[in-house]
């Protein structure tokens, strides 16, 4: 399976990075303490799935927002960048929006 995560690189508080991550994913406090000390994944999704995909790009950004520094990265160790996940979740919402539109168009045909 493709995934894609973020790992923190810096930080000035891990309490405020704990608290960010609890919101993502279900590890406790002291996993989460440990996964960001040993440069493990803090949080990782499905990179095909578009809800989890924006998870990690809202993830991101909130971690971002308070001063931590971290990365995307994908299942290869390949670090990803946000502009990259945005036009991933551009994509992903075009292609969503085309599957509709034909679905919509071949059940008209039905009928």
């Amino acid at each position: 399976m493709d995934t894609i995560g973020l790992k923190v690189i810096s930080y000035d508080s891990i309490a405020k990075g704990i608290s960010i991550l609890r919101k993502y994913n279900h590890k406790s406090m002291a996993e989460i303490k440990s996964d960001i000390e040993q440069g493990k994944t803090v949080f990782e999704q499905d990179y095909f799935n578009h809800s989890g995909v924006r998870k990690v790009r809202k993830c991101y950004d909130e971690l971002t927002a308070v001063g931590i520094t971290c990365e995307i990265y994908d299942e290869d160790e390949e670090v990803i960048s946000r502009e990259l996940i945005s036009n991933l979740i551009d994509s992903q919402r075009n292609i969503e929006k085309e599957v509709l539109a034909q679905t919509d168009e071949e059940t008209q045909n039905i009928r």
